[in-house]
């Protein structure tokens, strides 16, 4: 006869409770994009920069998966902890995502189960090599650069589910009651005072500090303002409930109101190569992030790798870039 686990012979109450500290155990996110490993990469749009970097389906091991596996017991107290609604009540999901330049590299640090509603998903917006953050977050005439990819990000969350592109069918689309966006700057490279722009100026440490206040201040007024209009005219109705936008002690709040969306908002942002609400197959490519960047500002800055950095990059298994097709059952546009 089998020996059974000590951990039956606990009240239920106290295994619930275990259950509930493993599943809501966070992730520590990666230190930079060079750091983010292996992702597979969506171009979105018709601008080859303006790319979301999507983990791997490897990174999708949740914990509730992780422990169904042990034994059918647990996985039959899961099953029963989680369809009750105890382990969801006080949850809060997050979601790293790492913003430089017009490119995305989204990580979850908390999702202890792929679901359809959650009551509360903080999205941590890290923004990396930030100089002159106004300019990425306002366009002239169209939303700003780095908008599109945010919004493409969020659009595979919303229509596809938690697992964005490796959903594989067991999870369409999801509901936010609280989306919380927590914007981080000064990650990476960051405006110095020995900046040129602040050479000739009497004090440049607190010239520095006030341009950098007033551009932060800049970039939640731009964030907030696309927001405001976005939700104004219904694009995220029945899918978002209520949003926050916090950058440090300042934040705003939106209320989504119910309808459907109006046909404008989608409209104009076809202009910019972005579609909302269509689960269509996509191309992307399997590509090392610290690889991926190397070349790109590579490119970028007009330089070529030297031999040796070449051979690390391939060390890394960003020597090869494979691409494929991620897709399935199309389910149209939303109502």
């Amino acid at each position: 006869m089998a020996q059974q686990s000590p951990l039956f012979t606990l009240p239920r109450e106290i295994r619930d409770d275990i259950y509930n500290l493993l599943l809501n155990w966070p992730n520590d996110p990666p230190d930079s994009p060079a750091a983010a490993g292996l992702r597979y990469r969506e171009v979105v749009g018709t601008f080859g920069d303006r790319s979301v970097f999507y983990p791997p389906p490897t990174l999708y091991c949740e914990p509730a998966s992780a422990l169904s596996q042990c034994s059918s017991q647990i996985r039959q107290e899961l099953y029963e902890l989680v369809t009750n609604g105890n382990l969801t009540k006080s949850m809060t999901y997050e979601l790293d995502v790492m913003l430089k330049g017009c490119m995305t590299w989204p990580t979850w640090t908390n999702l202890p189960y792929p679901v359809r509603k959650m009551e509360h998903l903080q999205a941590n917006l890290r923004l990396f090599d930030i100089k002159d953050g106004a300019s990425l977050f306002w366009g002239a005439g169209g939303p700003g650069l780095v908008f599109v990819v945010l919004f493409s990000l969020l659009n595979r969350l919303l229509h596809h589910g938690p697992r964005f592109i490796h959903n594989e069918g067991e999870v369409r689309g999801l509901e936010v009651d609280l989306l919380t966006i927590n914007m981080l700057p000064g990650y990476g490279e960051v405006l110095r005072p020995d900046d040129e722009r602040f050479e000739n100026d009497p004090d440049p440490v607190q010239k520095c500090q006030d341009y950098i206040k007033r551009d932060h201040a800049r970039i939640h007024m731009n964030v907030c303002s696309l927001l405001h209009a976005v939700i104004s005219q219904g694009l995220l109705s029945e899918k978002v409930r209520t949003v926050r936008v916090r950058l440090g002690r300042k934040m705003e709040e939106y209320r989504v109101l119910p309808g459907s969306p109006h046909v404008e908002p989608r409209d104009e942002w076809k202009r910019w190569g972005f579609v909302w609400g269509v689960d269509h197959k996509m191309k992307v490519e399997k590509i090392e992030s610290s690889a991926f960047l190397g070349q790109y500002y590579c490119l970028l800055h007009g330089q070529e790798q030297d031999e040796g950095e070449s051979e690390a990059l391939e060390e890394q298994g960003g020597g090869e870039e494979q691409s494929e097709t991620l897709g399935g059952q199309g389910v149209g546009e939303e109502d």
